[in-house]
């Protein structure tokens, strides 16, 4: 029996409330000195030239799980060595992980010299680092203690918050802004010393987010207090936990641990320096960050007769032409990628509307442009399991950076279906949205045409040249296809390019 529900998402303009400064910069500023002297004192703080800081830990997915809205899961295990200078913009970063959901090792050295950035990725060559992860790095370095409390308190635009209830204690919190992003830091009424401080970020799907820094596990080191406990939290879920396990104080280095060589400092880029916490969740997944940032590109590729790839990056939207509308399969990464796709469609179509939208699952790589889609008016169509999740992104606010929802704060209709497929037809051309929960995702779905034998999938087969690589997910994804009894000739991917059945077939290692 197929099911159905239409979720209708209004959209309410509201006026983003900030707490008004509780008093004026010198309470702020006093807050900090006592921050200083729980933690050695003014004289101790300013004496620190550089750091070598040994931790390990473990790292966690709250947004690529199984189940759309599902628990926050680990992915990862990790110890690093960083080589911090703090009295300029210097790091070096070794860092020897396992990523235990892809089943990789994950090593790279990264080293900062001022405003050039270079990345060397196992044992391979050595390149200019991302902008916007080198921003993000960076930007992280400000939220080391020690830093933070001397550059909050010679910044002019110190202020104090209003109190906030923190573990049951009421904190102080002082807030200051630095290169567009605002820092706030939470001060235990006891200790004096820092808890966590935030910064006020937005994401793709979540909107406007706290991206959180706890600090726990105060111990003596020298003449200074610092934290041995680190916990980074998107809106309250677990990204990053980590213990320090020691601190080395002024050393005296040999060599220049942040020498970038003149082949990497000659590397041109042309990607924009955006710090985003987005950045560091696709490091942590060893999954591809790369395009961030980067002007958009839309390439348009021919698959069948009123059937298109959109490219650019690595992943593509497919556009089904019907008779009246549009059919769009896929709203990836964030709205700077999906919104330029979508008014390259209305350019090419500009008598045709983007009647549905069709992401293939929830995770933020896949649906993080979806929003793009719900401000033409699509109708976004998703199995029952995801309903809840693409209303909260359709109602989640972005007025911290307003993306293509927010500015046309247009109704959503979320259309919701089970118990077989979703058929879009006009009476000559079909679109049939199967749902093929896997290990991956339980809410992904495939598109067939049957017209023209072509399946549309993410994740799973991703061919590359027409060849599928042999992988566990593979397997798992013909067997199930195979129980759908559909007739295909072709398997495009949402990444990579186009493979016959067969080829997946072969490299499923399934004989039929």
């Amino acid at each position: 029996m197929q099911l159905h529900s239409v979720v209708v998402v209004s959209l309410v303009a509201a006026l983003a409330v900030l707490p008004a400064a509780h008093a004026q910069a010198p309470a702020a500023t006093t807050l900090l000195q006592n921050s200083a002297r729980a933690m050695g004192g003014l004289a101790a703080l300013r004496a620190v030239n550089n750091q070598i800081v040994e931790s390990e830990g473990k790292q966690f997915d709250s947004s690529s799980t199984q189940q759309p809205l599902g628990a926050t899961r680990q992915i990862s295990t990790f110890r690093y060595t960083l080589t911090r200078d703090l009295s300029q913009p210097k790091l070096r970063l070794e860092w020897d992980g396992r990523n235990s959901a892809r089943n990789e090792n994950v090593r790279f050295v990264e080293v900062i010299d001022g405003n050039i950035g270079m990345l060397q990725e196992g044992a391979g060559k050595q390149t200019r680092l991302h902008p916007g992860r080198m921003a993000t790095r960076l930007r992280e370095e400000l939220r080391n203690p020690v830093k933070l409390v001397l550059a909050g308190l010679a910044h002019k635009g110190l202020q104090r918050r209003a109190d906030a209830e923190l573990d049951g204690k009421t904190h102080a919190v002082v807030s200051f802004v630095e290169n567009g992003d605002e820092f706030r830091v939470y001060l235990d009424p006891q200790s004096h010393l820092p808890t966590q401080v935030e910064i006020l970020e937005s994401d793709p799907l979540e909107g406007d987010s706290n991206y959180t820094l706890r600090y726990g596990d105060w111990r003596k080191v020298g003449a200074l207090t610092l934290p041995h406990n680190l916990r980074y939290e998107l809106n309250g879920k677990a990204l990053l936990e980590e213990q320090i396990k020691s601190f080395q104080n002024n050393v005296s280095f040999v060599a220049d641990p942040f020498a970038i060589p003149d082949a990497v400092r000659q590397q041109k880029t042309d990607t924009a320096p955006i710090a985003s916490q987005w950045i560091l969740r696709r490091v942590a997944g060893n999954v591809s960050y790369l395009d961030f940032g980067r002007p958009p590109t839309v390439e348009w590729q021919r698959l069948a007769d009123g059937v298109h790839k959109i490219t650019g990056t690595g992943h593509a939207t497919i556009l089904v032409e019907m008779n009246y509308h549009l059919v769009a399969i896929e709203g990836p990464l964030y709205d700077m990628r999906t919104k330029p796709v979508v008014q390259s469609i209305k350019e090419k179509f500009p008598n045709k509307p983007i009647r549905y939208a069709i992401p293939t699952h929830h995770h933020l790589d896949h649906a993080g442009g979806i929003r793009a889609f719900m401000a033409e008016g699509a109708t976004i169509v998703v199995p029952l399991n995801a309903q809840n999740f693409y209303t909260k992104v359709a109602r989640a606010a972005h007025s911290r950076k307003p993306d293509s929802l927010e500015r046309t704060r247009t109704g959503v209709v979320i259309e919701s279906f089970g118990g077989g497929p979703r058929i879009l037809t006009d009476g000559a051309r079909r679109v049939e949205i199967h749902p093929l929960p896997t290990s991956h995702a339980d809410d992904l779905v495939v598109v067939y045409l049957p017209g023209e034998k072509i399946l549309i999938e993410a994740d799973h087969i991703s061919p590359r040249n027409g060849q599928v690589r042999t992988a566990p997910l593979v397997k798992e994804f013909v067997d199930k296809l195979d129980k759908l009894g559909l007739d295909v000739a072709t398997i495009v991917g949402i990444h990579g390019d186009q493979a016959s059945l067969q080829a997946a077939r072969a490299a499923a290692k399934i004989d039929k």
